[in-house]
């Protein structure tokens, strides 16, 4: 270099990335909440794979996605209980990895509702309640309360007491809430019964009772607010029609009461949670799908408010042949705001809010429909399954 030159300023070399677990943390939480994401993003190191199964993680990864992917359904069609996955694959959970327990052949076990990870089953041999959670297995066995042995027990609810609203760790290990609606009596005369179970104190409550128009097929039951909501099907004394209504159950007053559905002779209902958190209700007829609120006034008495039609013509734009099946509303997902319908053409979903409309599964509807939300931790391989979902929008 000749005299009187200066050689070029050296470029800085960036600063190195801190070499913190809280940086990492913060590049997983944006992965998406699908079962495949953290097992796979754990198998990369063991330093992965300790962060990623991290207790303290999992609550935040929960957290910052709030609703949990729905990973399919359990079917019960006459005590025999199938788990269906509606997942693409690689995050099709296989069918076999959410068996049931208890399937030993020796009793008869009836799926009762799943919330916030995890499932309710009632087995009518011992007469206990069985608290599961499918994806770690872990399960705790409830005797029936008393004044449950004799009648049936048909309708139940269960629900995390966390305040995030979801499990952590083994499921039943963490404090939960169950409710058990026993049935006694004829067709046009029955009593319910429904009494709460809090795992914090392990004892029941006090029983409540009520006379209940009808019977009920086996659908879930949907959660608004702190009150838990089922269906009551049955057909008029002359047999002419189907007759319907909604029971109801408080959690804090622990009370029963029946709630009589809006004035309309739609063939099919499904009772949901409306994005103001109060009941609504779907109701479905030649015309179109309807949804309702139920809106309550100053002195406690409510009353039913139409909020928008979803036009079957818009339905069909996804094949002109597809057909609505008469009163097959199939159930309801909380976490993701979505009913189910069945058509000629398979199982659809729809969200409630932007009416985007997802084709499920093939085939005939099962006996009893109920959707299952989780996160899924690390370390715990899918795989097998088939890729059918198909994704359109109506809106």
């Amino acid at each position: 270099m000749s005299e009187g030159t200066t050689s070029p300023a050296l470029e800085p070399e960036p600063a190195p990335l801190p070499d913190d677990d809280d940086i990492h943390w913060e590049i997983f939480l944006r992965l998406p909440p699908l079962p495949s994401s953290l097992p796979r993003a754990s198998l990369v190191c063991k330093r992965w794979r300790r962060l990623l199964s991290d207790p303290g993680f999992l609550r935040r990864f929960r957290a910052h996605h709030r609703a949990p992917p729905l990973l399919g359904f359990f079917a019960d069609e006459d005590g025999d209980i199938e788990f269906v996955p509606t997942l693409r694959r690689p995050d099709r959970i296989p069918g076999s990895r959410f068996s049931p327990p208890g399937r030993d052949g020796t009793g008869f076990l009836s799926f009762l509702g799943c919330r916030h990870g995890l499932a309710l089953l009632a087995d009518h041999a011992r007469l206990e309640a069985v608290v599961w959670n499918p994806v770690t297995g872990g399960q705790r066995r409830v005797p029936f309360p008393p004044g449950f042995s004799g009648g049936h027990v048909y309708k139940g609810a269960v629900l995390s007491s966390s305040g995030d609203g979801h499990v952590h760790g083994d499921g039943p290990r963490t404090p939960f809430k169950l409710v058990l609606v026993h049935r006694t009596g004829e067709l046009h005369g029955s009593i319910a019964s429904a009494c709460l179970y809090e795992s914090e104190s392990g004892k029941w409550g006090s029983v409540n009772s009520t006379a209940i128009p009808h019977l009920s097929l086996h659908e879930p039951g949907v959660l608004v607010g702190n009150q838990v909501y089922w269906m009551l099907f049955g057909t008029s004394v002359d047999n002419l029609e189907i007759d319907m209504d909604i029971l109801e159950f408080d959690l804090d007053g622990q009370s029963l009461s029946v709630i009589q559905k809006p004035d309309t002779n739609d063939s099919g209902l499904q009772a949901l949670r409306t994005k103001d958190n109060k009941l609504g209700l779907a109701t479905l007829s030649k015309q179109g799908i309807q949804l309702w609120e139920r809106e309550t006034n100053s002195d406690g008495v409510g009353r039913w408010v139409p909020l928008k039609t979803i036009e079957l013509d818009k339905l069909r734009a996804i094949s002109p042949s597809m057909r609505i099946c008469p009163a097959t509303m199939l159930g309801f997902d909380e976490d993701n705001s979505a009913f189910f319908i069945c058509t000629n053409m398979g199982l659809y979903m729809i969200q409630l809010e932007s009416l985007q409309f997802t084709r499920l599964l093939d085939g005939d509807p099962f006996t009893a429909y109920y959707p299952y939300t989780s996160f899924y931790s690390a370390g715990l391989g899918v795989g097998g399954g088939d890729d059918r979902a198909e994704l359109s929008n109506i809106a």
